[in-house]
């Protein structure tokens, strides 16, 4: 099948499937991953390169589009079949069969994830010098309607014009991908702080070795809207660490030296893995933000493939019992480059043969965590800090039940439970009532409760002696009826509602005195009991 139109009438033919090349682009897992995979390309030793130029800018023609500049040693063309005998250009276009084939490919190179992810665009255009002064152009013309939008997929074929680059360097390589997903506007672009923290915790630019830094890496600048000026772009991982100053009650414990552990078994298989990183007590300083064990991508436990974090693990996953941190306050480093991963370096392979040896590596260097010194004291000062607040937080609780303002529910005379303030009191409230047959109810059994999503209470209830008995019935409970809306739940699956008051009782349908009511909401007719005005209540001081 032909892939390629090269002017001076050189052909090229395909080398991978359309499948292969949609399902990557498809189970992208951020938009700047196309950038992450230029950069780990273009910073490699066999690039040579100088620098690495990054702009992100909007085209009023295709929407949002990167530009990616490199002044390395370009890329050839030989428009051969045999792998063994194909340029850098052919191998990019082939979208790296090569490094499928086996062949040797560059320091950071992984089945050409790199040119795949650039095709999720509305046109790629590719201007490449070598030293020898050869030089092509390459476009591909919307290549994202081909592969993603066609009911049935069709290949991109670019077209190559050689001689046709247009730069201003010698060498050198630059990629410009216009309209990027569609051109959607995605928060990073005009956000230097979650951009920052994106090409830190997921790229090159967070590189977690630091005797290759010394090496030498190129120059990586970056360019967005948010900022005027074009910014360098420091590299290494934001490792926790204990010199310098901190704020004011900060605990630190480091992983220092690395941990190593090496598992293999009876087939062959190996894997080594090292475990690098810290915590804090204080995780505001580091710019520590949880948003959950796998969006957080600044704590928790992340995975590095040649020094390159990629994504996080399950920190709960790996961590064994007795371990007492928790992934809120760690940022930890897992290196490990021989455990198969999804061609989309988004996970671990769970099926894949060596990720038993990965999972049984990843606890034993926990443990080890838990023989350090700087963890036990760690833990030691943060237990010691838990019971301090709890006491605290106890005695204050204390305080203002004892104050002479606070105010009581009694039910017939009898003090029964504080005046409720949140649902938590409500519930208790409902099955303290419960428990004295003071629901006005003939019957109520409360059989299940759960601090889960979803209604709080699965019960059932007579409300006369003459009336039907409700079997397995759903009831919210809240503290104000109208806190209802506010969590989300299905009116279809409610069948009754018990809130200690209403903030719009005279919006309410009365259905009997002044604690039943019926409720409009959504559509439907929502029954109600309030708790406050149940005639044997009362609420008073104990003065």
């Amino acid at each position: 099948m032909k892939m390629f139109e090269l002017y001076k009438h050189k052909k090229h033919e395909i080398s991978i499937g359309i499948a292969i090349i949609k399902q990557v682009i498809q189970n992208i897992g951020n938009p700047l991953d196309a950038i992450r995979e230029a950069m780990s390309n273009s910073c490699a030793k066999e690039v040579d390169a100088s620098y690495f130029k990054i702009i992100i800018f909007y085209d009023g023609s295709f929407g949002w589009s990167f530009i990616l500049e490199d002044d390395g040693i370009g890329m050839d063309y030989t428009g051969e079949k045999d792998p063994a005998k194909q340029g850098r250009l052919d191998k990019f276009l082939n979208l790296a069969y090569s490094g499928v084939a086996g062949l040797k490919s560059d320091e950071f190179g992984f089945k050409g994830l790199g040119s795949k992810l650039m095709y999720l665009c509305r046109k790629l255009e590719i201007d490449t010098k070598t030293k020898k002064g050869e030089n092509y152009k390459v476009i591909v013309e919307n290549p994202y309607e081909k592969l993603i939008e066609k009911e049935k997929p069709d290949l991109p074929i670019p077209k190559i014009f050689e001689g046709g680059a247009s730069m201003n360097i010698e060498q050198g390589t630059t990629i410009r991908i216009l309209g990027y997903d569609k051109g959607i506007k995605y928060p990073e672009y005009e956000n230097l702080e979650k951009l920052k923290q994106y090409l830190y915790f997921r790229t090159l630019i967070g590189y977690t070795r630091p005797e290759r830094i010394r090496e030498g890496f190129p120059k990586i600048t970056l360019k967005t809207p948010a900022g005027p000026e074009e910014e360098e772009l420091k590299l290494g991982f934001p490792w926790i660490k204990k010199e310098g100053d901190h704020v004011e009650g900060q605990k630190i414990g480091c992983i220092d030296p690395p941990i190593v552990v090496t598992r293999d078994d009876k087939k062959g298989n190996k894997v080594i893995i090292t475990l690098k990183g810290g915590y804090a007590l204080k995780t505001g300083e580091f710019g520590m933000t949880d948003y959950g064990i796998f969006e957080s991508k600044s704590l928790g436990l992340a995975y590095a493939w040649k020094g390159i974090p990629y994504f996080n693990l399950d920190f709960n996953r790996y961590k064994p019992q007795g371990f007492d941190l928790y992934y809120k306050f760690c940022r930890f480093v897992i290196e490990c480059d021989n455990v198969e991963t999804d061609i989309a370096r988004s996970r671990i392979v769970p099926e894949g043969s060596k990720e038993p040896l990965f999972s049984s590596a990843v606890r034993e260097a926990f443990r080890r965590i838990m023989e350090t010194k700087d963890y036990n004291d760690w833990i030691k000062h943060r237990r010691y800090l838990k019971k301090k607040e709890l006491g605290t937080t106890l005695n204050q609780r204390k305080e203002e039940l004892l104050g002479q303002d606070q105010k009581w529910v009694y039910f017939n005379g009898k003090l029964l439970h504080k005046e409720p303030y949140s649902e938590h009191d409500v519930r208790a409230l409902l099955w303290k009532l419960e428990g004295k047959d003071g629901l006005p109810f003939y019957y109520f059994k409360t059989l299940e409760h759960t601090a889960q999503r979803g209604i709080d209470i699965i019960a059932e209830y007579q409300e006369k002696d003459f009336s039907e008995k409700k079997l397995f019935q759903s009831i919210e409970v809240e503290y104000i009826l109208e806190n209802y809306s506010d969590h989300d739940h299905a009116p279809e699956q409610t069948s009754l509602i018990v809130a200690w008051d209403s903030k719009n009782r005279d919006k309410l349908t009365k259905a009997e005195s002044d604690w039943k009511y019926v409720w409009e909401y959504m559509g439907h007719n929502l029954n109600v009991i309030l708790l406050r005005y149940i005639p044997e209540i009362e609420i008073k001081t104990k003065s």
